[in-house]
């Protein structure tokens, strides 16, 4: 039987979500008490048990003046027990039906892992969200500026970010979150001890997501207002860390490091309606709760 959850299914759901995911039990809480509650999960019930759940945010993707009501599936698992029944199938099935009632006109969604790229496209996804992989090269920021004290490490306000980076993709077409879900990927980063260098000055203003692992540098994502200033950033996440290793995810659009790095598939996506496709659109989806 295929239902939304219940508060009466939270446990199952969190126990569901560890046994697939392997998170720390603090990021479970953070999903079922901040995220989403009950009313957003849809799950299959069988033998009187939750066997498979999916999480169900509505965001929107954001071409040109047109923003489009989208589902945004998350946090889609199955009991060991029942894989390979068809029950995932079923479940999104349900999920994009719902959504449809409530005129979404496009479903996206980040596969966990590579083999489930085959998995989704089985059910009708394409991989239409691809994500510029630039290793960051001796040589490409020496024209940067530094900007020591200027850049904030964890000092940026949701509302900032917000603005700044619905500026930065205004040209591009992308999955965009409200100020109240950005302020939860934000959250989200940080559990996983990552930060978000930011520098609103002369040189313009930017972000960037970053971790730091075994002497790498990983920026999640970049964007600002200018080209100097997400170099600054960079140059200076560079100068305070030394890291062995540099790379940044940028959207194929993006005018920084034009014609740089490596394509590399990230979000798949399935039109809800017979006329709308983004397959052409070199479209952008990142920062996602994945």
């Amino acid at each position: 039987m295929i239902r939304l959850a219940t508060p009466y299914d939270v446990t199952q759901l969190k126990e569901l979500w560890d046994a697939s995911f392997h998170d720390p039990m603090n990021y479970i809480d953070f999903v079922f008490d901040k995220i989403t509650g009950t009313d957003d999960v849809l799950v299959t019930e069988l033998d009187g048990r939750v066997v498979a759940m999916l999480i169900m945010i509505p965001v929107k993707f954001v071409y040109k003046d047109e923003a489009v009501n989208t589902l945004y599936i998350f946090g889609a698992a199955t009991d060991k027990k029942y894989q390979n029944r068809g029950i995932m199938s079923k479940l999104i099935e349900d999920a994009e039906n719902r959504a449809k009632r409530l005129d979404a006109r496009l479903s996206v969604l980040v596969p966990g892992n590579p083999y489930l790229f085959d998995f989704y496209r089985n059910r009708g996804y394409s991989t239409d969200f691809s994500l510029r992989c630039v290793n960051i090269k001796p040589g490409m920021l020496d024209n940067a500026v530094d900007l020591g004290d200027e850049m904030k490490i964890d000092g940026i306000k949701a509302e900032d970010l917000h603005r700044i980076r619905g500026a930065a993709l205004m040209n591009i077409p992308h999955i965009s979150w409200s100020l109240r879900q950005l302020s939860f990927v934000m959250e989200d980063s940080r559990m996983y001890d990552d930060h978000i260098a930011s520098y609103q000055g002369e040189l313009g203003n930017a972000y960037a997501f970053y971790g730091i692992r075994n002497k790498k540098l990983y920026v999640k994502e970049i964007l600002g207002s200018t080209n100097e200033a997400q170099m600054a950033v960079l140059k200076t996440l560079i100068e305070k860390f030394s890291p062995k290793y540099a790379y940044v995810n940028l959207p194929e659009l993006s005018k920084l490091f034009y014609g740089e790095g490596e394509i590399r598939p990230y979000g798949m996506c399935r039109s809800l309606t017979v006329k709308n496709s983004i397959r052409d659109l070199d479209a952008y989806m990142n920062l996602m709760l994945d």
